[in-house]
């Protein structure tokens, strides 16, 4: 799509949001994943239950034989011989929380139906829901989860024991009578108050099935008002937010037609629906490498590389509103480098590359990067002997420099400034801060550091994370002067990491917290939320966890969105959306699949006509550097 019609169905997306649900306070993240769904599928909806708010999601398939998507992962003519519930494309998917809240009714082993329909109608139900009385409930196995602003949310009909015991605590397969009901609730699913969980949006609660009252696999979904403790109102509007979606009555699939979910309930039938928030665009493949390093400013992406023969070399790039790249220039140099850092020295497209030399120092050099992507080389600073780890960051609050943190000789972690003249003829160095020792080192700036109740100037100055040679997280904030200087303040230290990464949020550009994403030595991804006072003290708020990762990388996106790029257990890139709320709590909103990779994951955002995220990976076939832009359908 054109990035002129790419921008108009932005503003018709935001147009038709308004109209949906006006000044609605709540929206709500999607209950599935792309990264879950065979290759070439979608999340689907078909109709509007019956003139409902009431929503029967499914999934599909293109099929090119007959130009149209279908439900069912195979043929329809083998399906319709012997109809199974495994055949259907979304059976199986995992579901996650659209919302946070508490369960209020559940049930979890009632069986499935034993056939699903084919020609609609001729579905066999269970006997458990034909039976007098009814033994299996009209949710089959599902949740009712209460919300923290007193509304209902409704998941029905998942796979028997898919839902987490620790979620709901019945265990028999049947109860006496479905019927049997307490106002508006089953009595028998109605979960004691001293044992309702407490579930988080975005996190797993069940797989898609076809238990209850089901003609065949879906997720029903839908949103009511709580009336009192056990009755409901009508069904009200439920408007999604982080997803895409584009009309299901074509006869081709393309990801062009996906126009941005922005607190718009599902009104368009059919539809296809891409569940997350990043909705993979363009990419472009450069030369190989032993190392990448990236960063951004508007259109422009600059890559710092250690090439093949351990020569650091540069990259420029433009990326158009569609997500496309353009390569504009490249340069090596003649620096033997290791270790290989870039961050931008002030608002603009021009860059510092920081690196390990040939003689085992930190060598930073400042870029003049002009509009059409060229290199400039300027002036140079350093000269610390380093013998492994380094990271940079932007000097916070939009000062000009350059804030390093590096593992120096010894071993120890130290953290330095770096202030660049507005025409980059000198870096000088401002001030020096000394840790602990680190095997791991990873860094970022905050500008607005304060909690509730905070009086006086914000903390500003940067934050560290690194991995201890005990092998546990060690996080510290230095707090950095108006003359560059840096004091240690606060430090936490946690439990077992293999590998971290760290990022600041900003909430309306008035309170930073940073989020730590550590590779446990589990495999485990853990996000975990600080906030920062004004005296540089870290609190400790929330964690959320992925699984199955080898490598990490974490950047902010926009606000409080962060994205972690990851290799996972299996070698490919994954790339997971979270969002931290208001009150620092961590939510996974997305997570997206891209094939085999070998190491390397490099992480930026801008804003060309819309939000993007790049990755920057070395692909698998010889080491090759590979761009991809990803769409961000973030507020």
């Amino acid at each position: 799509m054109p990035s002129r019609l790419r921008s108009a169905a932005r503003l018709t997306a935001v147009a038709v949001a308004t109209v949906s649900v006006g000044a609605s306070a709540q929206t709500y993240a999607f209950p599935g994943s792309s990264a879950d769904l065979p290759e070439g599928s979608h999340w689907w909806i078909s109709s509007d239950h019956d003139g409902t708010e009431n929503r029967d999601l499914n999934a599909v398939r293109f099929d090119d034989t007959t130009s149209r998507f279908t439900r069912v992962k195979i043929p329809f003519a083998d399906y319709a011989v012997n109809p199974k519930n495994s055949d259907w494309v979304i059976y199986g998917l995992p579901v996650s929380a659209i919302a946070d809240g508490e369960v209020v009714t559940c049930w979890r082993n009632a069986p499935e139906g034993l056939k699903p329909a084919v020609h609609g109608g001729d579905d066999v139900p269970h006997p458990g829901r034909t039976s007098d009385p009814l033994r299996i409930p009209r949710s089959g196995n599902h949740l009712n989860i209460r919300t923290n602003d007193g509304k209902i949310i409704l998941y029905a009909h998942m796979q028997p024991g898919s839902i987490p015991e620790a979620l709901c605590p019945f265990n028999d397969t049947y109860v006496a009578d479905a019927e049997d009901r307490v106002g508006d609730l089953p009595r028998e699913v109605m979960v004691p108050t001293a044992q309702r969980a407490f579930v988080k949006r975005g996190q797993f609660i069940g797989r898609v099935g076809s238990s209850g009252a089901s003609s065949g696999p879906h997720l029903h979904v839908h949103l009511k008002p709580m009336l009192s403790e056990t009755t409901m109102g009508e069904s009200l509007p439920l408007p999604f937010s982080q997803a895409w979606q584009k009309n299901g009555s074509v006869a081709y699939d393309s990801s062009l037609d996906f126009v941005p979910l922005r607190s718009e309930a599902l009104n368009q039938f059919p539809s296809a629906i891409h569940p997350d928030p990043l909705l993979r665009r363009g990419s472009i493949t450069g030369d190989a490498a032993m190392e990448v390093a990236m960063t951004s400013s508007g259109d422009t992406v600059v890559t710092a590389t250690r090439d093949v023969s351990g020569r650091l070399a540069l990259g420029s790039w433009r990326l158009a509103g569609d997500g496309t790249f353009t390569k504009l220039h490249g340069t090596t140099t003649t620096d033997a480098s290791t270790y290989v850092s870039i961050a931008n020295p002030g608002l603009g497209r021009d860059v510092v590359t920081a690196a390990r030399d040939g003689d085992g120092k930190l060598k930073l050099t400042a870029w003049r990067v002009s509009l059409g992507g060229s290199f400039t080389r300027q002036a140079e600073a350093g000269g610390d002997a380093i013998s492994s780890q380094m990271a940079l960051a932007s000097m916070p609050g939009g000062s000009l420099g350059v804030v390093s943190a590096v593992r120096d000789a010894a071993g120890r972690l130290k953290v330095s400034t770096w202030e660049t003249s507005s025409s980059l003829d000198t870096i000088t160095r401002r001030g020096n801060g000394f840790g602990e020792d680190a095997t791991h080192v990873s860094l970022a700036a905050v500008a607005n550091g304060r909690v509730a109740g905070d009086t006086g100037s914000s903390f500003k100055g940067v934050v560290t994370a690194v991995r201890t040679p005990a092998g546990k997280l060690s996080v510290t904030a230095w707090e950095i002067g108006s003359t560059g200087l840096v004091s240690k303040r606060g430090t936490y230290l946690g439990g077992d990491v293999a590998d971290v990464a760290i990022s600041s949020l900003s909430f309306t550009n008035v309170r930073d917290l940073v989020v730590v994403s550590a590779r446990l030595p589990t495999g485990v991804l853990r996000n975990i939320s600080f906030d920062i006072t004004t005296a540089g003290q870290l609190v400790r708020r929330d964690d959320e966890d992925a699984s199955g990762v080898l490598d990490v990388q974490a950047a902010r996106v926009v606000g409080q969105h962060l994205v972690t790029s990851v290799r996972d257990s299996g070698g490919n890139l994954r790339v997971f959306t979270w969002d931290v709320d208001a009150n620092s709590q961590v939510h996974r909103t997305g997570q997206e699949i891209a094939g085999d990779i070998l190491d390397g994951t490099a992480l930026t955002s801008t804003y060309v006509g819309g939000r993007f995220v790049i990755t920057a990976v070395r692909l698998t076939t010889g080491g090759d550097v590979r761009l991809i832009a990803w769409d961000a359908n973030l507020p």
